[in-house]
């Protein structure tokens, strides 16, 4: 029972461990309290800038999506397959374009509109434009992979209009190693043709072939098989 006693006493003369953190707690508040509330105000500030800022981007990319979308629309208008727009036409649509990218540059809708850029720059001819906007356009949105098929795509036939021709096979290959395979066509095609540009009758076949893989019932398939015909003599 002593002993008892004695663990008693001991417990009741220290102090209270809650009681003590309590009291440094207060102690440390009224002596930094300024300091304290300083800095409460820029965690309160700081919340509210990043509430704001999120606020900012969303409505930005709902402004940019509307105006690529008109921009888009007008370009359908014009390169439908019912007709085919003037050059001045595809300017003015460049121009739009061209806006959504300056006023909306850290959005997605500002970066696709580049990839259309590169597409209008490509029908007009302007090959190095059109070169200039994929690349951009790929150095962009890093690894995404669907719209980058059709960049790389639109690189192919750049390069094939600069009759630049190992440097549009490489486009196009870079274009199937995206693994979207509604593009293979176009790019066995691209490939088949800049192969038979460069006299590679082996190469040229292969791509010939791997188009009738994939596309068997597609306009082209008769034109194709025609080609693989004679490059088979």
């Amino acid at each position: 029972m002593p002993s008892a006693k004695k663990i008693i006493k001991k417990k009741l003369k220290e102090p209270d461990e809650f009681v003590t953190l309590t009291e440094r707690a207060y102690l440390f508040v009224s002596r930094h309290l300024k300091p304290v509330a300083g800095g409460g105000i820029v965690v309160l500030l700081l919340i509210l800038l990043f509430f704001l800022f999120q606020r900012w981007e969303k409505r930005n990319e709902e402004n940019a999506y509307q105006m690529l979308n008109l921009a888009v629309e007008a370009y359908q208008m014009v390169s439908s397959p019912s007709r085919e727009g003037s050059a001045q036409e595809y300017k003015s649509i460049l121009e739009k374009f061209n806006e959504v990218v300056t006023k909306f540059p850290r959005t997605w809708s500002g970066k696709l509109a580049i990839l259309y850029q590169g597409n209008v720059d490509l029908r007009l001819g302007e090959f190095d434009q059109a070169i200039q906007a994929y690349e951009s356009f790929l150095r962009k949105v890093g690894k995404e992979k669907f719209y980058r098929s059709f960049a790389m795509e639109g690189l192919g036939y750049s390069y094939e209009g600069k009759k630049d021709y190992e440097k549009a096979v490489n486009a196009y290959r870079k274009g199937i190693e995206s693994g979207e395979n509604f593009q293979l066509a176009n790019a066995y095609l691209g490939m088949g043709r800049c192969y038979e540009k460069l006299g590679k009758t082996k190469e040229a076949l292969e791509n010939y072939r791997g188009f009738m893989k994939v596309s068997q019932k597609s306009e082209m398939s008769n034109i194709v098989l025609g080609k693989i015909s004679n490059l088979e003599k």
